[in-house]
């Protein structure tokens, strides 16, 4: 049964989109009320009056469209057709726009969530608009690896051995959208291959993929080197590509202090060091079952340990890992996995306190840091039932997704079975409302304006 907290939300949401129906096709700026800037005594313990606020995208491959949902009383705003259902949503880089990939299409589009910020100096100044799907786009073969870190995003386009078409990355900020930027910064191979891109400030760290003849990797579209790009005068140029080798490369992550990469033989550390960049290799330990490797690899500017997933293709068998750089150690998550279960989404929750795995039997899992003589580690936390339906009946093309917010504790899961979005309250682990779609949801993406946190030095 759902508590009478959630059915009161529930009740409050469904007459929000009753009364307010899609939006206008009139575009009205709100100015909020100016965020005075205090450094003084700052810390974390806010009283989150705007937690969760933000809107959420939510797409409808049946239809081929994306809706656009106001937190603040869960309120259809508008919905938009696109061309062609994309592959994946990503938040942009300051969390104004929803960045939409289309792998089979070779392009990347764009909506304007409506919701961000601007620094006037003395004061942020916050800004509500209407939803608006743009017209900008950016091009290139096979977009795949999408990475959002530090206000910019890397688009890995992995290009086609068929068609002749080399890979490529494209680099942006909320700015270049905003201005419809067509001369952004990149790198162009001279070769396809399944790769990807992290952005660093001024520095690019990619995947590099040499002659199959030198390669380490089994599967020679899987690169095994690392290069170093740095940006000069609005291009990159490359300027070191790392002595440790990475075989089958395949996913990547990065933190305040480290970038790290995926390998079927462990994982590649990267730090600066003296003004260069070093490498080192952590091996895979003899806990990692037979026939898995590391290939997805989550990092947080507020985590210090890394979480990794190993599986094998198909992702049956999973297994996950806490990295902790510093110590050049990996160490294996008792994460106490459901039955039959597959893992269909997973992330941080704000601030890194929670890593949060969702799988395919509608349970969202838990995993929490602890620190013990010294070290951190991760352990189980909780888990948490997100649906009342059969899951066998879950509807074809689509399963379980989550999407955090980024200014409080809370999480958006989708039930495409019972054809809602749930709000969960990570504090508690507890469900705080619904929001009633009306159809069966293929992603969640939560934009608006992030909370920013200072880094001591």
């Amino acid at each position: 049964m759902l508590s009478q907290k959630y059915l009161h939300w529930a009740l409050l949401a469904a007459l929000g989109i009753a009364l307010t129906g899609c939006g206008d096709a009139e575009t009205t700026i709100n100015e909020k009320d100016p965020v005075v800037d205090e450094d003084d005594d700052h810390d974390h313990d806010h009283d989150h009056e705007s937690a969760g606020h933000g809107r959420l995208v939510v797409t409808n491959n049946a239809t081929q469209e994306a809706l656009v949902y106001d937190l603040e009383d869960g309120s259809l705003l508008d919905a938009f057709a696109l061309a062609e259902a994309p592959s994946a949503v990503y938040a942009s880089g300051n969390y104004r726009y929803a960045v939409m990939a289309n792998r089979e299409g070779d392009i990347v589009n764009f909506m304007d969530g409506g919701v961000w910020q601007e620094d006037h100096v003395d004061h942020l100044h916050d800004y509500e608009e209407a939803p608006l799907l743009l017209d900008y786009s950016v091009t290139g073969s096979r977009p795949t690896h999408v990475v959002n870190h530090d206000g910019q995003i890397a688009v890995f386009f992995d290009g086609d051995a068929t068609s002749g078409s080399s890979a490529s990355i494209s680099v942006f900020s909320d700015m270049d959208i905003t201005d419809a930027n067509t001369a952004l910064p990149g790198v162009a191979f001279d070769t396809n291959m399944h790769g990807v891109a992290e952005p660093r400030g001024d520095h690019l760290f990619s995947s590099w993929r040499r002659d199959d003849a030198q390669s380490t990797s089994a599967n020679p579209i899987l690169p095994d080197q690392i290069a170093v790009y740095h940006l000069h005068d609005g291009e990159y140029e490359q300027e070191q590509i790392l002595d440790v080798a990475c075989p089958d490369l395949h996913g990547a992550a990065q933190n305040e202090s480290f970038v790290i990469f995926g390998c079927s033989d462990g994982v590649v550390l990267v730090h600066e060091h003296d003004g260069a960049f070093e490498a080192e290799k952590i091996l895979n330990g003899d806990d990692m079952a037979e026939g898995l490797r590391i290939g997805a690899i989550y990092g947080h500017e507020e985590s210090e340990q890394f979480i990794a997933m190993a599986s094998a293709h198909g992702g049956s068998s999973v297994q996950w890992y806490a990295i902790d750089p510093a110590e050049a150690e990996m160490e294996l998550i008792d994460w106490q996995p459901v039955e039959n279960a597959t893992v269909v989404d997973r992330g941080f929750g704000f601030e890194a306190e929670q890593f949060l795995i969702l799988d395919s039997e509608g349970y969202l899992t838990v995993i929490e840091p602890h620190a013990h003589d010294g070290h951190t580690h991760w352990e189980f936390g909780t888990r948490v039932d997100i649906t009342e339906e059969d899951v066998a009946t879950m509807p074809e093309g689509t399963n379980f997704s989550v999407s955090f917010a980024q200014n409080g504790h809370q999480a958006f899961v989708t039930d495409p079975i019972a054809q809602h979005i749930l709000i969960v309250d990570l504090e508690l682990m507890d469900i705080d409302g619904e929001i009633d779609l009306g159809f069966s949801p293929n992603s969640v993406t939560w934009l608006g304006i992030a909370e920013s946190h200072e880094h001591e030095d």
